[in-house]
Protein backbone atom coordinates (compact mmCIF):
# COMPACT_ATOMS: atom_id res chain seq x y z
CA UNK A 1 0.00 0.00 0.00
CA UNK A 2 1.51 3.21 -0.80
CA UNK A 3 1.33 6.36 1.23
CA UNK A 4 -1.37 7.69 -0.88
CA UNK A 5 -3.67 5.02 -0.99
CA UNK A 6 -2.79 4.69 3.06
CA UNK A 7 -3.98 8.13 3.67
CA UNK A 8 -7.30 7.98 1.56
CA UNK A 9 -8.43 5.13 3.70
CA UNK A 10 -7.36 6.54 6.79
CA UNK A 11 -8.81 9.99 5.72
CA UNK A 12 -11.80 9.19 3.74
CA UNK A 13 -10.23 12.34 0.99
CA UNK A 14 -11.28 11.63 -2.39
CA UNK A 15 -8.35 11.43 -5.39
CA UNK A 16 -8.78 15.13 -6.28
CA UNK A 17 -8.64 16.27 -3.30
CA UNK A 18 -5.52 14.57 -2.26
CA UNK A 19 -3.98 15.56 -5.85
CA UNK A 20 -4.44 19.11 -4.61
CA UNK A 21 -2.61 18.91 -1.20
CA UNK A 22 0.23 17.38 -3.60
CA UNK A 23 0.39 20.57 -5.83
CA UNK A 24 0.45 22.98 -2.34
CA UNK A 25 2.97 20.38 -0.83
CA UNK A 26 4.78 19.28 -3.50
CA UNK A 27 5.03 15.55 -4.33
CA UNK A 28 8.19 15.01 -2.19
CA UNK A 29 7.33 16.73 0.80
CA UNK A 30 3.74 15.86 0.57
CA UNK A 31 5.09 12.04 0.76
CA UNK A 32 7.76 12.21 3.50
CA UNK A 33 5.01 13.98 5.96
CA UNK A 34 2.45 10.38 4.69
CA UNK A 35 5.61 8.48 6.07
CA UNK A 36 6.30 10.06 9.30
CA UNK A 37 2.84 10.11 10.01
CA UNK A 38 2.60 6.19 8.85
CA UNK A 39 5.51 5.62 11.02
CA UNK A 40 3.91 7.20 14.07
CA UNK A 41 0.63 5.55 13.72
CA UNK A 42 2.56 2.04 13.44
CA UNK A 43 4.41 3.01 16.49
CA UNK A 44 0.82 3.89 18.47
CA UNK A 45 -0.68 0.95 17.59
CA UNK A 46 2.17 -1.17 18.41
CA UNK A 47 2.76 0.64 21.74
CA UNK A 48 -0.83 -0.30 21.95
CA UNK A 49 -0.68 -3.74 21.53
CA UNK A 50 2.30 -4.20 23.95
CA UNK A 51 0.19 -2.71 26.75
CA UNK A 52 -2.61 -5.00 25.87
CA UNK A 53 -0.60 -7.95 25.94
CA UNK A 54 1.02 -7.03 29.85
CA UNK A 55 -2.54 -6.39 31.13
CA UNK A 56 -3.80 -9.73 29.89
CA UNK A 57 -0.75 -11.39 31.22
CA UNK A 58 -0.48 -9.50 34.68
CA UNK A 59 -4.59 -10.28 35.13
CA UNK A 60 -3.68 -13.91 34.42
CA UNK A 61 -0.95 -14.84 36.11
CA UNK A 62 -3.38 -12.42 39.42
CA UNK A 63 -5.72 -15.34 39.00
CA UNK A 64 -3.77 -18.42 38.41
CA UNK A 65 -1.13 -17.53 41.13
CA UNK A 66 -1.82 -14.67 43.61
CA UNK A 67 -5.56 -15.61 44.18
CA UNK A 68 -5.21 -18.92 44.79
CA UNK A 69 -1.82 -18.37 46.92
CA UNK A 70 -4.13 -15.85 48.90
CA UNK A 71 -6.76 -18.16 49.89
CA UNK A 72 -4.46 -20.70 50.68
CA UNK A 73 -2.54 -18.21 53.57
CA UNK A 74 -5.93 -17.34 54.48
CA UNK A 75 -7.13 -20.68 55.14
CA UNK A 76 -3.89 -21.52 57.09
CA UNK A 77 -4.44 -18.43 59.29
CA UNK A 78 -8.07 -19.63 60.12
CA UNK A 79 -7.19 -22.96 60.75
CA UNK A 80 -4.24 -22.36 63.18
CA UNK A 81 -6.31 -19.89 64.77
CA UNK A 82 -8.84 -22.49 65.30
CA UNK A 83 -6.03 -25.25 66.45
CA UNK A 84 -4.82 -22.42 69.04
CA UNK A 85 -8.05 -21.69 70.73
CA UNK A 86 -8.95 -25.46 70.93
CA UNK A 87 -5.82 -26.00 72.24
CA UNK A 88 -6.00 -22.93 74.83
CA UNK A 89 -9.25 -24.45 75.86
CA UNK A 90 -8.41 -27.64 76.81
CA UNK A 91 -5.24 -26.27 78.35
CA UNK A 92 -7.59 -24.20 80.80
CA UNK A 93 -9.65 -27.44 81.27
CA UNK A 94 -7.20 -29.12 82.29
CA UNK A 95 -5.74 -26.91 84.69
CA UNK A 96 -9.40 -26.28 86.43
CA UNK A 97 -9.52 -30.61 87.07
CA UNK A 98 -5.58 -30.63 88.19
CA UNK A 99 -4.54 -32.19 85.57
CA UNK A 100 -1.86 -29.65 84.89
CA UNK A 101 -0.54 -27.53 87.14
CA UNK A 102 -0.62 -23.84 86.95
CA UNK A 103 2.78 -22.59 85.94
CA UNK A 104 4.73 -20.98 88.28
CA UNK A 105 4.95 -17.26 88.50
CA UNK A 106 8.55 -16.04 88.39
CA UNK A 107 9.98 -13.57 90.12
CA UNK A 108 11.31 -10.57 87.64
CA UNK A 109 15.14 -11.70 87.68
CA UNK A 110 17.55 -9.07 89.74
CA UNK A 111 20.97 -8.08 88.74
CA UNK A 112 23.08 -9.59 91.19
CA UNK A 113 25.26 -7.10 93.73
CA UNK A 114 28.40 -7.25 95.39
CA UNK A 115 28.11 -7.89 99.21
CA UNK A 116 27.63 -4.08 100.91
CA UNK A 117 27.03 -2.11 97.35
CA UNK A 118 24.23 0.15 97.72
CA UNK A 119 21.05 -1.01 95.64
CA UNK A 120 20.60 1.62 92.62
CA UNK A 121 16.83 1.50 93.42
CA UNK A 122 16.72 2.31 96.88
CA UNK A 123 15.73 6.28 97.25
CA UNK A 124 18.71 8.44 98.95
CA UNK A 125 18.12 11.00 101.78
CA UNK A 126 18.77 13.52 99.68
CA UNK A 127 16.32 12.17 96.99
CA UNK A 128 13.65 11.69 99.97
CA UNK A 129 14.00 15.35 100.89
CA UNK A 130 13.40 16.80 97.62
CA UNK A 131 10.73 14.25 97.40
CA UNK A 132 8.84 15.58 100.38
CA UNK A 133 9.81 19.06 99.68
CA UNK A 134 8.40 18.65 96.17
CA UNK A 135 5.53 17.34 97.29
CA UNK A 136 4.95 20.07 100.36
CA UNK A 137 5.26 23.04 97.73
CA UNK A 138 2.61 21.06 95.31
CA UNK A 139 0.05 20.86 98.50
CA UNK A 140 0.89 24.71 99.50
CA UNK A 141 -0.13 25.83 95.64
CA UNK A 142 -2.99 23.47 95.58
CA UNK A 143 -4.54 25.38 98.71
CA UNK A 144 -3.25 28.83 97.47
CA UNK A 145 -4.81 28.22 93.79
CA UNK A 146 -8.18 27.06 95.77
CA UNK A 147 -8.73 29.72 97.56
CA UNK A 148 -7.51 32.23 94.26
CA UNK A 149 -10.28 29.92 92.76
CA UNK A 150 -12.96 30.26 95.07
CA UNK A 151 -12.16 34.36 95.38
CA UNK A 152 -12.97 34.66 90.98
CA UNK A 153 -15.25 32.09 90.57
CA UNK A 154 -17.29 31.36 94.07
CA UNK A 155 -16.99 27.96 94.17
CA UNK A 156 -14.00 25.52 94.84
CA UNK A 157 -11.47 24.49 92.46
CA UNK A 158 -12.38 21.21 90.42
CA UNK A 159 -10.20 18.42 89.04
CA UNK A 160 -7.18 19.06 90.86
CA UNK A 161 -5.74 16.07 89.39
CA UNK A 162 -6.53 17.08 86.28
CA UNK A 163 -4.07 20.01 86.93
CA UNK A 164 -1.03 17.73 88.03
CA UNK A 165 -1.77 15.33 84.72
CA UNK A 166 -1.47 18.59 82.73
CA UNK A 167 1.96 19.49 84.43
CA UNK A 168 3.14 15.98 84.39
CA UNK A 169 2.24 15.97 80.48
CA UNK A 170 3.82 19.43 79.69
CA UNK A 171 7.32 18.30 81.64
CA UNK A 172 6.94 15.20 79.50
CA UNK A 173 6.95 16.94 76.26
CA UNK A 174 10.05 19.21 77.54
CA UNK A 175 8.04 22.19 79.05
CA UNK A 176 10.29 21.66 82.38
CA UNK A 177 8.92 25.59 83.49
CA UNK A 178 5.22 24.73 83.50
CA UNK A 179 3.61 25.15 86.68
CA UNK A 180 0.51 24.22 88.54
CA UNK A 181 -0.74 28.04 88.68
CA UNK A 182 0.09 28.22 84.23
CA UNK A 183 -2.21 24.80 83.94
CA UNK A 184 -4.89 26.63 85.96
CA UNK A 185 -4.79 30.11 84.56
CA UNK A 186 -5.10 28.07 80.94
CA UNK A 187 -7.48 25.67 81.96
CA UNK A 188 -10.07 27.82 83.44
CA UNK A 189 -9.05 31.24 81.76
CA UNK A 190 -8.25 33.59 84.48
CA UNK A 191 -6.79 36.18 83.05
CA UNK A 192 -10.07 36.74 81.22
CA UNK A 193 -12.13 36.63 84.46
CA UNK A 194 -9.51 38.80 86.35
CA UNK A 195 -10.34 41.28 84.28
CA UNK A 196 -13.59 41.22 83.94
CA UNK A 197 -13.30 41.65 87.60
CA UNK A 198 -11.11 44.62 87.53
CA UNK A 199 -13.69 46.01 85.15
CA UNK A 200 -16.76 45.77 87.84
CA UNK A 201 -14.54 46.96 90.99
CA UNK A 202 -14.21 50.28 88.82
CA UNK A 203 -17.65 50.68 87.60
CA UNK A 204 -18.71 50.58 91.15
CA UNK A 205 -16.60 52.83 92.60
CA UNK A 206 -17.41 55.41 89.30
CA UNK A 207 -20.67 54.90 90.53
CA UNK A 208 -19.90 55.98 94.37
CA UNK A 209 -18.01 58.53 93.07
CA UNK A 210 -21.25 60.09 91.15
CA UNK A 211 -23.89 59.07 93.92
CA UNK A 212 -21.64 61.14 96.65
CA UNK A 213 -21.66 63.86 94.44
CA UNK A 214 -25.15 64.31 94.08
CA UNK A 215 -25.79 63.71 97.64
CA UNK A 216 -23.14 67.00 98.42
CA UNK A 217 -25.69 68.83 95.55
CA UNK A 218 -28.71 67.50 97.32
CA UNK A 219 -27.27 68.82 101.03
CA UNK A 220 -26.06 71.66 99.56
CA UNK A 221 -29.30 73.26 97.41
CA UNK A 222 -31.82 70.52 97.92
CA UNK A 223 -34.77 70.35 95.36
CA UNK A 224 -35.98 74.48 96.15
CA UNK A 225 -35.05 76.88 93.68
CA UNK A 226 -34.87 79.31 96.83
CA UNK A 227 -31.92 77.39 98.19
CA UNK A 228 -29.96 76.53 95.42
CA UNK A 229 -25.92 78.52 96.23
CA UNK A 230 -26.29 81.76 94.74
CA UNK A 231 -24.09 82.63 91.46
CA UNK A 232 -22.90 85.45 89.94
CA UNK A 233 -24.93 87.52 87.07
CA UNK A 234 -24.73 87.08 84.13
CA UNK A 235 -25.40 90.93 83.83
CA UNK A 236 -22.72 91.94 86.61
CA UNK A 237 -20.24 93.01 83.98
CA UNK A 238 -22.13 96.17 82.72
CA UNK A 239 -20.48 99.38 84.29
CA UNK A 240 -22.30 102.89 84.50
CA UNK A 241 -20.11 104.46 81.99
CA UNK A 242 -21.19 102.19 79.33
CA UNK A 243 -23.94 104.38 79.42
CA UNK A 244 -21.65 107.45 78.31
CA UNK A 245 -19.22 105.56 75.89
CA UNK A 246 -16.44 105.69 79.04
CA UNK A 247 -16.77 109.42 79.44
CA UNK A 248 -17.64 111.67 82.51
CA UNK A 249 -21.35 112.33 82.14
CA UNK A 250 -21.01 115.79 81.83
CA UNK A 251 -19.36 115.59 78.62
CA UNK A 252 -22.19 113.59 77.44
CA UNK A 253 -24.89 114.85 74.15
CA UNK A 254 -27.67 117.02 75.94
CA UNK A 255 -29.68 114.69 73.37
CA UNK A 256 -31.14 111.51 75.60
CA UNK A 257 -31.64 109.56 72.44
CA UNK A 258 -28.34 110.40 71.80
CA UNK A 259 -26.58 110.00 75.26
CA UNK A 260 -28.30 106.38 75.87
CA UNK A 261 -27.23 105.42 72.20
CA UNK A 262 -24.10 103.86 73.52
CA UNK A 263 -25.99 102.28 76.97
CA UNK A 264 -28.08 100.42 74.43
CA UNK A 265 -25.72 99.28 71.80
CA UNK A 266 -23.94 97.66 74.63
CA UNK A 267 -26.84 96.17 76.78
CA UNK A 268 -28.03 94.72 73.70
CA UNK A 269 -24.49 93.27 72.59
CA UNK A 270 -23.84 92.06 75.67
CA UNK A 271 -27.23 90.20 76.22
CA UNK A 272 -26.15 88.50 72.82
CA UNK A 273 -23.26 87.11 74.05
CA UNK A 274 -24.80 86.07 77.03
CA UNK A 275 -27.38 84.26 74.71
CA UNK A 276 -24.81 82.68 72.58
CA UNK A 277 -22.88 81.42 75.56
Amino acid sequence: MTELEWLKQQSGLTDDELKAMEAVAGHAKFVGMLQKIMVSNENATKAKDDAEKQRLDFEKRYNDEFIPEMRKVTQDSLRAQGELAAAQARLKAAQEYGIVPEPEKKEPEVAPRAPGSPDPNAMTRSEFDNFRGAQSRTLIAMNDLNADHFRLFGSPLPDSQGLVDEVARQHTLGNKAFTLKQAWETKHNVPAKREEIARAEQLKHDDSIRAEERKKFAEAGGSNPNLRTGVQSRFSSYKPTDATGGKEPWKASHSVNERNRSWRQNAVSKVREAMAS
